[in-house]
């Protein structure tokens, strides 16, 4: 269980590296939502190159 729960909080963590996510810039919530969905679609996209 420790293991699953270390690799969410670096998903997030990988996630707040985006400026964007951080900072929370977005005013609504649908759009805020759509850049998290970029953001991670790049993240498993370069974990696959590797």
């Amino acid at each position: 269980l420790y293991r699953l729960r270390n690799l969410v909080e670096r998903c997030f963590n990988k996630l707040k590296n985006a400026r964007r996510i951080a900072t929370r810039y977005d005013k609504t919530a649908e759009s805020f939502l759509g850049f998290i969905d970029i953001t991670s679609v790049r993240l498993w996209v370069r974990h696959l190159s590797t």
